[in-house]
């Protein structure tokens, strides 16, 4: 018999009672974007959750699997497990192929309590394959758990291998998918210091995102995140750990994040009312570039004259020294 599938509340995890309660409201904003609609259990739940279910959508709209409808995705999904998963010991690959699948099943169909334990049976089953972790962080982020997707996914990047061996590209795309989903949600604000990898601080993840943009160059989180990282915006600050003198860009990184900003542009698809808040970014990027080189230029014209001052009073002390120093003539 085929278990029914049970809705659950994106916002608090309620899950939605069977008739003839109250049917669960769904997201007018997801039906807008193309996704699947997110259920709520209430306008004020939605209310509530508005700004993670906000960003939720910047993810899934710019996410790695790109395609016509949700079969489409679907099919991408299973086709980059299982390529992934050739580089997994052959003796778990079909079972715990069977399980992902299973709760993939579930996923899309909103069951995200059911997802979550299969899941979980996939991960105990095989604790050291990386697809299990990252599967189940996109289920946690579904449940507005973003402490829980953010560990998982970092869990996830540690288990991958950056530079696979073999002809197997899909495991690095993995990885860098991984790694997207772990900045977006650790920059998720909520979470503590302690709950942070050691590489979420300025200069590492400078370095990191220079590796996705080079590792998933097709995936359009790659230059949002790099954009993101080297020119932060004003209505998302960053929750990583800074320098203690506080974050310093040059114009060259600033001119950088603009130029990732215009690459977002033209790899989101739609018209102009869908690309204008990348070009907004990328503008709020080039001008903070300006002020930089302006500021730079103003203090080194301050040095320079500080230092010209400096040599002229030097001169006329030196002269006045002279002076003092002449043998005067007694007649």
């Amino acid at each position: 018999m085929v278990e029914p599938c049970v809705r659950v509340c994106w916002g608090c995890g309620k899950e939605e009672a069977p008739a003839p309660a109250k049917p669960f409201q769904t997201c007018a904003r997801c039906r807008e974007d193309g996704l699947e609609p997110s259920p709520f259990c209430s306008k004020e739940c939605l209310k509530e959750s508005w700004p993670r279910h906000k960003a939720w959508h910047a993810e899934q709209k710019s996410g790695l699997l790109e395609g016509d409808n949700a079969n489409a995705k679907e099919k991408q999904v299973l086709s980059t497990l299982k390529n992934a998963l050739k580089d997994q010991p052959a003796s778990d690959t079909k079972s715990f192929m069977e399980l992902l699948m299973e709760a993939d099943g579930y996923k899309l169909k909103g069951s995200y309590t059911k997802a979550e334990e299969l899941l979980n049976k996939a991960i105990a089953m095989s604790p050291e394959n990386p697809i299990g972790h990252a599967a189940l962080g996109e289920v946690q982020a579904l449940l507005n758990k973003p402490q829980a997707a953010a560990a998982l996914y970092v869990k996830a990047m540690a288990l991958f291998p950056k530079k696979p061996n073999g002809a197997n590209p899909h495991g690095k795309n993995l990885w860098a998918s991984s790694a997207l989903s772990a900045v977006f949600w650790l920059n998720v604000p909520g979470g503590t210091r302690e709950e942070q990898p050691d590489w979420f601080n300025d200069e590492e993840l400078k370095d990191l995102t220079a590796t996705l943009v080079a590792v998933a160059p097709e995936d359009l989180r790659s230059w949002q995140t790099r954009a993101f990282v080297l020119c932060p915006m004003p209505d998302m600050p960053p929750q990583w750990r800074m320098p203690e003198g506080g974050m310093m860009r040059t114009e060259a990184e600033l001119q950088e994040a603009g130029r990732c900003w215009q690459r977002v542009t033209d790899m989101t698809p739609g018209g102009k009312e869908a690309k204008r808040p990348y070009v907004a970014r990328a503008a709020h990027c080039f001008r903070t570039a300006q002020m930089v080189a302006a500021q730079l230029q103003a203090q080194n014209a301050e040095a320079d004259a500080a230092s010209a001052k400096q040599a002229e009073e030097v001169r006329k002390q030196t002269e006045m020294e002279a002076a003092k120093s002449e043998v005067v003539p007694v007649w």
